[in-house]
């Protein structure tokens, strides 16, 4: 069936991974939810999308609103884009609230794109702009390697759990050291063996994975005797054996993520260079460095396909949300992280990074944590936010960053460290909102 075209209709697609992607168009009606065209299914391959585009085509001008399923909207855009349409892409938490608004809990692939074709009139749709074969590659490495830190740092808190009941005093002594704790778990994964080994070999261990730590051999006294009381404790109880298969394991997939992240940042590193060189504007921004700044571009480019400071925030999803009702508003609440968690998680690092080398942000940050009583990661949070919008003004204008003091004048960067120096949080405070954070969570724990 095909209709005749009357101007640009609302196109909803429910994009498929292994099935065949769901269409609706819909004709909008001012104040009204507007009349369903027509629903149609088109297979995800070439054929599939040369007919899309073709049942696009009597629609020209029209926008087009997928979900970010893994990459199928790349070829539905570029579907689209052939058919005279535009493409936008609205995250999964706003696909969420919306279809839980218009549909409750019922879900199926003609409801989401019912639903996506009705999300113009609930969100200001923005153009998505493709990305260069250079940049897609760039930032699918960004996202694999994303992928092996989550996984790693996973695989840690596995091992941390194993080791904090199976044997809480050897890994006490251990703990202030991710690398010092891996290295002796290596060499003696079985309780049995860190029990009989000597003292001094291994406080060589430790001191081979740390650094400036005084009391080495106190250490490895501490970490020895745990494993005796251990060995005893468990006797007849638990499988020794067991434990250290379980143990050796888990150290495999952490080394093993670890390497996969070794050779992804290498990918990430030379893909950027080759595409940016040495990249000194942004690497002359704050808290950015080898590893931050590759991310940054993979997801920002040139910055041209943002149009201001605050629509760079709000890509990231660093922007905070609201909430109204009636008379009572809330317009500050937590960020949307309505972004790519990747790129949220390189400016969150390269904004703690940034408080303690750029006076503004360090004043700024002290204020968030000495008068608004803000905990670290929050306050973070709210320095990351400045630093997109400064990361963004400094990337399409093309000129350095330039360190600043409180006034606004220009600074060397020495004169930055003292003023960084002076503005330090007490402890005091960094204690209290510790304390207040644990507070809060045991609250909502009893509430």
């Amino acid at each position: 069936m095909t209709f005749e075209s009357s101007g640009p209709v609302a196109v909803g697609i429910d994009a498929a991974i292994v099935a065949d992607h769901q269409v609706t168009l819909r004709r909008p009606e001012p104040g009204r939810p507007g009349v369903i065209v027509e629903r149609f299914k088109v297979g995800s391959t070439v054929a599939g999308l040369s007919q899309l585009t073709e049942r696009l085509s009597a629609f020209p001008g029209s926008v087009v609103v997928c979900e970010p399923t893994s990459m199928t909207w790349l070829s539905i855009q570029i579907a689209a884009e052939r058919a005279g349409c535009e493409m936008s892409l609205i995250g999964t938490r706003h696909s969420a609230r919306l279809r839980g608004a218009l549909v409750g809990k019922h879900k199926s692939d003609v409801i989401d794109a019912d639903m996506l074709s009705r999300a113009g009139e609930f969100f200001a749709l923005d153009p998505t702009r493709p990305p260069t074969p250079q940049e897609l590659a760039l930032r699918r490495v960004v996202q694999l390697r994303h992928r092996q830190v989550v996984a790693q740092n996973r695989t840690h808190r596995r091992i941390v759990s194993l080791a904090s009941w199976a044997f809480p005093d050897v890994w006490r002594p251990l703990a202030s050291s991710r690398a010092a704790s891996l290295g002796v778990l290596r060499r003696w994964p079985n309780l049995a063996g860190l029990s009989r080994a000597r003292t001094a070999t291994i406080a060589e261990v430790i001191a081979a994975n740390t650094r400036g730590v005084s009391d080495v051999h106190r250490r490895a006294e501490r970490v020895r005797d745990g494993a005796r009381a251990w060995v005893e404790f468990w006797d007849g109880r638990l499988d020794l054996d067991a434990l250290e298969w379980e143990l050796f394991e888990l150290l495999d997939d952490y080394d093993t993520a670890r390497q996969r992240i070794g050779r992804a940042t290498a990918e990430m590193t030379r893909r950027w260079e080759q595409r940016w060189g040495d990249d000194p504007v942004l690497m002359s921004v704050p808290g950015m460095g080898v590893i931050t700044a590759p991310i940054v571009r993979a997801f920002f480019g040139d910055g041209q396909h943002l149009d201001d400071a605050k629509a760079a925030q709000s890509y990231v999803g660093m922007n905070p949300s609201n909430w109204s009702s009636g008379t009572v508003a809330q317009p500050s609440r937590s960020i949307t992280k309505e972004g790519p968690e990747e790129l949220r998680l390189a400016f969150y690092q390269a904004a703690n990074a940034a408080r303690m080398v750029d006076p503004q942000l360090a004043e700024f940050y002290r204020r968030l944590m000495v008068e608004r009583g803000h905990c670290h990661a929050k306050a973070t949070c709210a320095v990351a936010r400045k630093l997109i919008g400064r990361t963004w003004a400094i990337i399409t204008s093309g000129t350095p960053y330039e360190m600043r003091g409180l006034a606004g004048e220009p600074i060397t960067r020495r004169q930055a460290r003292q003023l960084v120096t002076d503005l330090a949080v007490p402890d005091r405070i960094r204690a209290r909102t510790r304390s207040h954070s644990t507070a809060t969570r045991r609250g909502r724990l009893a509430s």
